[in-house]
């Protein structure tokens, strides 16, 4: 495997960018009374419209069933999101995000996207879209 220097920045950079955002949003997350495994969990479903299901749920994230439950019972109860019988099949349960509900964590995170947009100003179209493939790439690694 060929490094570079470049390489060696951008592990790094990457290694300082997950350890503020998990901590970052533990903090979110206590801000708006959620666990933070709950917090990921509900920012999952936000970002990822083929996770519908709790089955799904556990397999994207890793977590047990037994685990899943107790996220979706708390967020359930925090008003997030329901749990819905499927019209087609009364046996499986869907869930639904309340997005009313959530947009003061999106309004939360409006800090978060200024700053972003202040960077990217830095840079051109043609480089924001190798960062943007690299992260693509990489972003699974984990």
């Amino acid at each position: 495997m060929v490094s570079s220097t470049n390489s060696a920045r951008i592990r790094r950079a990457l290694q300082v960018a997950l350890v503020n955002a998990v901590l970052g949003n533990e903090r979110i997350a206590r801000e708006f009374d959620l666990l933070v495994t709950d917090f990921q969990t509900l920012h999952l479903l936000v970002l990822r419209e083929d996770v519908r299901t709790p089955k799904q749920l556990s397999r994207t994230t890793g977590l047990p069933t037994s685990t899943v439950t107790r996220v979706l019972d708390r967020l359930e109860r925090s008003g997030y999101v329901r749990r819905v019988h499927d019209p087609e099949d009364r046996r499986q349960i869907n869930i639904e995000i309340d997005m009313g509900k959530i947009q003061p964590i999106i309004d939360r995170y409006g800090r978060y996207t200024d700053a972003l947009a202040r960077a990217d100003a830095e840079f051109s179209e043609e480089e924001l879209g190798i960062v943007a493939r690299y992260l693509e790439r990489t972003g699974s690694t984990f």
